[in-house]
């Protein structure tokens, strides 16, 4: 289940790809939802700069409308030193860095844009692997081009000018 990136695989995680699966979320990943005009914006724009984007799904029932950016945990808990062995020392610290920047932010400026960062304690219902018709959907599905996760940096840079904030 895990890569040589020391990352999960979500296609791993589905019993059966026909359902929506209910995951705890901050192991294998983190969610960073918003509302979808706000998570449409972010997508174009990243899109836009070109950055190779991990799954992204929406949740479209009118009572939530909302999009979630799969990002890499941000290691709260973990032990700095499996992290090292698993990803590299300088890829480690680039990717905690960004993940608790973008975590961060999203506490002291985020909720102005209604951006939450779900990490450990938190779950999250993701859609079906194969064609399904309901109010969970993939914008960027997992696998095939798309990365394990979205880029943390790369996402709070986007988030962040949409409130006229500084980044890293």
């Amino acid at each position: 289940m895990v890569t040589e990136n020391g990352r999960a695989e979500l296609r791993g995680l589905y019993t059966d790809p026909a359902q929506p699966l209910t995951i705890a979320v901050g192991q294998a990943f983190d969610l960073v939802s918003m509302p979808a005009a706000v998570g449409h914006a972010a997508l174009t724009a990243l899109r836009a700069r070109r950055v190779r984007l991990g799954p992204v799904v929406a949740d479209s029932r009118r009572s939530v409308m909302r999009v979630g950016f799969l990002v890499a945990p941000d290691g709260t808990g973990h032990d700095p030193g499996h992290a090292e062995a698993l990803v590299g020392h300088a890829e480690a610290s680039v990717g905690h860095a960004e993940s608790a920047a973008l975590r961060d932010w999203a506490g002291r400026l985020g909720g102005a844009l209604g951006v939450r960062v779900g990490g450990r304690g938190s779950t999250a219902t993701l859609p079906p692997l194969l064609p399904w018709r309901g109010w969970l959907h993939w914008l960027v599905p997992p696998g095939g081009a798309a990365l394990l996760w979205t880029p943390s940096g790369a996402l709070l840079s986007v988030l962040s000018e949409r409130t006229g904030a500084r980044t890293l």
